[in-house]
């Protein structure tokens, strides 16, 4: 049979590769358009979901008469509060000018985000803030004072400008109005105490810490003697730098003049001051001398008598005179762990140098223990003021672990909302006990509080809200030198500027034994 010969010319073949050619590259766009529109579509559904998603319930909701006190950042935030700041630190008043501080540790996060009421210029370095008080020791705004920077990670181990303040932490104002700020930063080799002279806008830099070690436990007595604490120093820095510890600093006045300590150019694992000597008072895991209960600092019991823990994160220091000229008391010191702790120690002046004289561990199991001790401040009647820090989120779905160690320590399950408070404390002067008299301040509210400054007029207290949308609160008391009832009140910032201006709404009136008796009588949920 004849084969047959079918003839094609050039033109139809070219056209023929062109047309599948085509028909390849529609296909290719019709897949491309499909998983445009399908990734569209997810994100549609996905920002549908978010927006109709709920946040995680409380289990005291909103509505709850006692919401101002056990919920107070979320309460104030649902009443217009400005739930936008970020690690806002320690708090401390100049009586003398009339002028608060607060240390924020960076403007990142919501404070930067230019979106909301805040929208200021990012500063991974920090800024302390100053605001005025008025004759009611009321504020209407905080505006910057000491800035930190310039920041570049390429800078490391110094990313924030060396010769400036890095991550400020805490502040304390002494005699003459100076402020001392420590810091607690990662963006400095080490962390150094400043001590900025408001008058003449200098800084000085006055200790740098050893490394690893976060300055804490900034105190400064009546008679200017300087306590400062290390918190978690290298395990690899010389005896007896490299452990938590708690020292004062001898042969020096708050207020003296000194020559400031140069930028370091290596990294330091010593304590180093510009003047005077650094004396260690006490070391985490050394026994508490004259101890009848035989303990060691740091260390955590539970209620049964359990060492749950050696915490070597010594914090705030709350140091109470005995005497008129300031040189024996006792010396309050808080550990930053949870369960949280506090030991107290008498220490006397012996010519330039301290003795300890006995101490022990406070016992806080009449309050359920506590948690998270951080800042620390002295009230205007001698008595201590320790801040539970980081309260345990008491969420619906989710509070059984969030308190998991309180549960330990007390042996049952623990409450939630028996942590987030300030607490203060006394040695007992009735003579009944020879330890310390704990109490709750539930009626200024549960947050994350870093520390409480008191005003001279006993009543007014500005508070540090530490952690990422928080908020800027104050409490007035009813009566001078009693915090077991007042006012609460949440701060709606207006920006002007990178001035922050202040209308304080007022979220309700409290007491502590109402507050203290819907925690102990509430029934919490099954999970």
């Amino acid at each position: 049979m004849p084969k047959t010969i079918v003839f094609v010319n050039r033109w139809q073949a070219g056209a023929n590769k062109n047309y599948d050619k085509r028909r390849i590259d529609m296909k290719k766009q019709f897949v491309k358009l499909i998983a445009v529109f399908g990734l569209a579509l997810v994100m549609a559904l996905s920002a549908i979901s978010a927006a109709f998603a709920e946040d995680p319930k409380p289990i005291v909701p909103l509505t709850d008469p006692m919401a101002p006190f056990l919920e107070s950042r979320a309460f104030a935030k649902s009443k217009g509060a400005t739930a936008e700041f970020n690690k806002m630190e320690w708090v401390a008043i100049d009586p003398v000018n009339n002028k608060l501080y607060m240390a924020m540790t960076d403007i990142t996060k919501a404070m930067s985000d230019k979106e909301g009421a805040i929208k200021l210029t990012e500063n991974r370095c920090g800024i302390v803030y100053v605001a005025d008080l008025d004759k009611d020791y009321n504020t209407s705004a905080l505006r910057p004072l000491v800035v930190g920077g310039a920041y570049n990670s390429s800078w490391a181990p110094d990313k924030c400008t060396v010769s400036k303040i890095s991550n400020p932490d805490s502040v304390f104002v002494d005699s003459a109005g100076n402020l001392w700020i420590g810091e607690d930063t990662s963006n400095h080799q080490n962390n150094f105490l400043w001590r900025y002279d408001t008058k003449a806008n200098k800084l000085e830099r006055f200790a740098t810490l050893p490394l690893g070690a976060e300055v804490t436990g900034v105190f400064i007595s009546p008679a200017g003697d300087v306590f400062i604490n290390a918190q978690h120093p290298s395990a690899m820095n010389p005896y007896p730098y490299n452990r938590g510890f708690i020292g004062v600093v001898t042969g020096f006045k708050a207020t003296d003049s000194f020559t400031p300590l140069p930028d370091p150019t290596s990294a330091v694992k010593e304590m180093t001051v510009a003047k005077g000597t650094y004396q260690v008072l006490a070391r985490v895991g050394e026994l508490i001398p004259n101890d009848f209960h035989g303990q060691r600092f740091g260390q955590i019991n539970s209620v049964s008598g359990k060492m749950m823990e050696m915490c070597n994160q010594p914090d705030g220091n709350m140091f109470l005179p005995t005497n008129g000229d300031s040189t024996e008391g006792y010396l309050y010191t808080n550990y930053e762990c949870q369960p949280g702790g506090v030991s107290k120690i008498y220490i006397k002046k012996n010519g330039d140098k301290w003795d300890v004289l006995e101490g022990e561990n406070v016992d806080f199991a009449s309050v359920g223990g506590t948690w998270n001790n951080c800042g620390a401040s002295v009230t205007p009647w001698n008595t201590a003021m320790t801040a539970e820090e980081y309260e345990p989120p008491a969420l619906l779905d989710s509070w059984k672990a969030n308190v998991a160690p309180m549960t330990e320590y007390l042996g049952e399950q623990a409450n939630p909302y028996n942590y987030g408070w300030l607490v203060e404390m006394k040695p007992d002067t009735s003579g009944n006990i020879l330890g310390t008299v704990a109490q709750k301040r539930y009626a200024m509210g549960r947050f994350a509080h870093e520390m409480a400054a008191i005003a001279p007029d006993k009543k007014t207290v500005y508070h540090g809200d530490d952690g990422a949308n928080v908020v800027f609160f104050k409490f007035v008391a009813d009566e001078a030198g009693k915090l077991n009832a007042g006012t609460l009140y949440a701060a709606a910032i207006t920006q002007t500027g990178e001035t922050l201006q202040i209308k304080w709404i007022e979220l309700g009136k409290g007491n502590d034994e109402e507050i203290a008796e819907a925690i102990s009588t509430m029934k919490l949920p099954a999970k």
